[in-house]
């Protein structure tokens, strides 16, 4: 049975997609957006990180062999037809998320590593968006974020020849952080998330909109939206507690207030 393990250690969370097989098949669906959504409703957590059970996927993305016997690939429905929500297709997630990705991440199991914010591999891992190989045009978000992660040509190669990349070319091309061992791969995943999950709350939430919604600004923009969240930033109680702690040389002891 698929599940998405969740599994929280102070302020960070761990969400582990347990899939069929140990490809991890099928996990990019409600199952893994209801955990999402909890992870970004509770004010305790700070920073999660998604990474896949066992050591041969994240995930694999979905069952191609059902897909074939159903005659179906993705949803049903129409075009015209409201998308709801999620992390994959454009909802706003204000809260860091790390994809610990270890093994094979490929179709919309790419996708996700794709939509988080940061990406760490084991040296085993792969990445591949192979839709085109089907005769399908990729969806989930992949045109749109990839061309804005690595260069345009690496991007257009992976979408228009549908082949994977290994650790070292997404490395290289600047697709994950950082490339680690499979054993250290979730200890490294998780001291990023615990350097994160130290910082003032509301301050890494508004960093991660203003990176985000300036990609998509004018620098004149980007420079007076960062301005207008600066000025009601510095006005928080975390704010004056980060000054505190600085001058008493001392840990802030940040609430998200």
């Amino acid at each position: 049975m698929e599940q998405v393990h969740y599994e929280v250690r102070d302020h960070v969370v761990i969400m582990t997609l347990e899939g069929e097989n140990d490809l991890n098949l099928g996990m990019v669906s409600g199952s893994l957006h209801e955990r999402i959504a909890e992870y970004v409703q509770d004010d305790n957590l700070r920073c999660g990180v998604i990474t896949g059970a066992g050591t041969r996927a994240f995930s694999a993305g979905g069952n191609l062999k059902s897909a074939a016997e159903s005659g179906r690939v993705g949803g049903a429905g129409s075009v015209w037809d409201p998308s709801t929500l999620t992390l994959i297709n454009g909802l706003d997630i204000r809260k860091p998320l790390i994809a610990a990705v270890n093994g094979f991440a490929v179709g919309a199991g790419c996708m996700l590593a794709l939509a988080c914010d940061i990406r760490v591999a084991s040296d085993n891992a792969e990445f591949g968006i192979p839709e085109i190989k089907l005769g399908i045009p990729s969806g989930m978000g992949a045109p749109q974020r990839l061309p804005r992660l690595i260069p345009f040509g690496a991007a257009m190669e992976m979408l228009l020849t549908g082949d994977r990349i290994k650790a070292d070319q997404a490395l290289q091309w600047g697709l994950v952080n950082r490339v680690v061992p499979q054993s250290e791969l979730l200890d490294t995943a998780l001291e990023i998330a615990n350097r994160i999950a130290a910082n003032a709350p509301m301050a890494v939430r508004t960093m991660k909109e203003l990176a985000y919604r300036s990609r998509e600004m004018s620098f004149a923009e980007g420079i007076r939206m960062s301005e207008l969240m600066g000025y009601i930033g510095r006005g928080t109680e975390d704010a004056k507690e980060g000054l505190r702690a600085f001058a008493e040389k001392r840990k802030p002891e940040f609430e998200g207030r």
